[in-house]
């Protein structure tokens, strides 16, 4: 008996390995096939967002220069409105002390002055200062509304930079959102399929580098002016930093490094550089991680010179590179990313 339910046992386990499996479950291959279709599909959903965030960062790009542009406008009529202000305020001091000092003479003092003259050429001299003041008076006067129609002038146009610059700070800060919004998107896509995120990682640096200049360029906006470097930048002399000699203003001091300058331009014009001065890429102005600000770097290239202020830090990223200049000295030099050869030189005096 027990022989017989061992037999049935066997039979019954042979049956069982010999019986098909159930048709609606899927078979290995197939769930691979599905597994990398699946794949396939999210890999094709990564590159289409990459593509349509490399499309917007390009469209971004050309607007954040027209930017830079409309913020260094945005700066430059602000600047000529203080100037004006400043005028107006002037000739209102003018105009002041002309009215106290007639207030103080009195007409009365002027006809006892001529009542007391002992002579015609006394008579003639009180007369002549009488006029002369009155004449004064006017050209203040003159001056004054000169300066009040300048004022007008000029805060007309700072109110139309800052129109100029508002739509265009609008479409920035539209793209930046889609990107953000493309890119988290790429990145969950792309986690789900265990694809490597190391360039979206990058792309979303590259994000947040945007959203600080968009920053800056909102306080440009809002008014901030930025530090006026004209004092320094007037050393450069007449040449504007296009030289390899020595201008006036400074001197040499012997010592010089060498290394790799890149350039920046116009996607960080407008932006308040490290020593608070705007960034102003049409400048001979440069970005170096360890000199000290208001310290001016003969740059040689190949068989140029030219001559640069530092008043900014950087470059970040690219330890070996020493120098950032701005685009237009670079430019002027033909750097791209190139070795050069800095000599250090400082003011003779410090500019007020």
């Amino acid at each position: 008996m027990r022989g017989m339910v061992t037999a049935l046992a066997v039979a019954a386990a042979m049956m069982l390995v010999a019986a098909p499996a159930d048709a609606s479950s899927p078979s290995v291959d197939q769930r691979l096939a599905a597994a990398t279709t699946a794949r396939d599909a999210k890999l094709a959903r990564v590159q289409e967002l990459q593509a349509r965030l490399t499309a917007l960062q390009e469209r971004y790009d050309r607007i954040e220069s027209l930017a830079g542009r409309a913020a260094l406008a945005l700066v430059t009529t602000s600047r000529a409105e203080q100037a004006a202000e400043q005028a107006v305020a002037v000739a209102q001091q003018q105009l002041d002390e002309r009215i106290r000092a007639a207030y103080e003479v009195g007409f009365g003092t002027t006809i006892q002055a001529m009542l007391s003259a002992d002579h015609f050429a006394d008579l003639a001299t009180i007369q002549e200062y009488s006029a002369r003041t009155l004449s004064v008076d006017q050209t203040v006067i003159a001056a004054g509304r000169v300066a009040e129609t300048e004022l007008a002038t000029r805060r007309a146009e700072a109110a139309g930079a800052r129109a100029a610059l508002a739509p265009t700070q609008r479409k920035l800060a539209a793209l930046l959102a889609e990107m953000r919004a493309t890119l988290a998107e790429a990145q969950r896509v792309a986690e789900l399929a265990n694809i490597d995120v190391a360039q979206l990682e990058a792309e979303r640096q590259a994000l947040a580098d945007a959203a600080a200049r968009q920053v800056g360029r909102n306080a440009l906006a809002a008014g901030v002016t930025g530090r006026d470097q004209s004092g320094l930048l007037a050393l450069l002399g007449p040449t504007g930093g296009m030289t390899c000699e020595t201008p006036g203003g400074l001197r040499e001091t012997g010592k010089s490094f060498t290394g790799y300058a890149s350039w920046y331009g116009w996607d960080f014009a407008g932006q308040s550089t490290a020593n608070g001065a705007i960034f102003d890429p049409t400048l001979f102005t440069a970005a170096n991680r360890w000199l000290p600000f208001g310290t001016f770097l003969r740059i040689h290239y190949g068989d140029k010179c030219a001559i640069v202020l530092v008043n900014d830090r950087g470059p970040y990223g690219h330890l070996e590179r020493v120098i950032d200049l701005s685009m237009a000295s670079a430019h002027y030099l033909g750097v791209g990313v190139s070795w050069v050869t800095a000599d250090i030189l400082v003011p003779k005096e410090i500019p007020a």
